[in-house]
């Protein structure tokens, strides 16, 4: 099953690296579940149970996660990025020269309520994650790895800093940043914003601080 988002190539030495001296590694994000191929023993927790019959992965919600305190030694995960790949509407699949990259489109369906993949940039988006990585500092045991892969994009010819926001966000409950990569990756080519992409993707390593 097609699904939007899957991390580029390009991204998976990285993570490799940072991963090898972990054993229980987690993606709460987890897609069609293409971290796998470089963790082939990585849990895997996706809320669309279409996509999660591809990853072989546990139907759950990010922001209720069923697992144990400080029970992950690492956490490898992308979360979606506001952009308009979060666009719901239907009525441009009649018009045949558009072909439409979104969360909805690809699924084939209205996404769950709680699936970031239906929010745009804002409020709703903000707060959701905010649950999400309190979620991931309860989960991880201390001094354990978040590996945060993200971008910014552009809206209305603007630059919006979704990678700042997680940074500051993060830092604010509980994690240090390590480390932050910036990898050139293939972007999006459609769209009104189509010629103004952010031509880079982000990598954060974070570490879960002592309480």
């Amino acid at each position: 099953m097609k699904h939007p988002s899957k991390y580029s190539d390009a991204l998976l030495p990285v993570f490799a690296k940072h991963l090898k001296k972990t054993s229980k590694v987690l993606d709460p994000f987890a897609g069609t579940g293409k971290l796998k191929r470089i963790i082939p023993s990585a849990i895997l927790l996706e809320i669309e149970p279409e996509w999660a019959g591809v990853a072989k992965a546990i139907i759950g919600d990010a922001t209720k996660m069923p697992f144990k305190n400080g029970y992950f030694d690492a956490i490898c995960t992308s979360p979606t990025y506001g952009n308009r790949m979060a666009d719901h509407f239907i009525d441009h699949q009649k018009n045949k020269k558009y072909t439409r990259n979104t969360y909805r489109h690809c699924l084939g369906r209205s996404l769950h309520k709680n699936n970031s993949g239906r929010m745009q940039w804002g409020k709703k988006y903000q707060e959701l994650h905010k649950k999400a990585w309190a979620e991931c500092l309860r989960v991880l045991r201390e001094n354990g790895i978040l590996i945060l892969n993200i971008s910014n994009h552009i809206r209305a010819g603007e630059e919006i800093d979704v990678t700042t926001w997680h940074i500051n966000t993060l830092k604010s409950i509980g994690f240090k940043l390590l480390y932050l990569y910036k990898i050139e990756t293939p972007r999006q080519k459609m769209g009104a914003n189509s010629k103004l992409r952010v031509l880079y993707e982000s990598i954060l390593i974070f570490e879960k601080l002592k309480t």
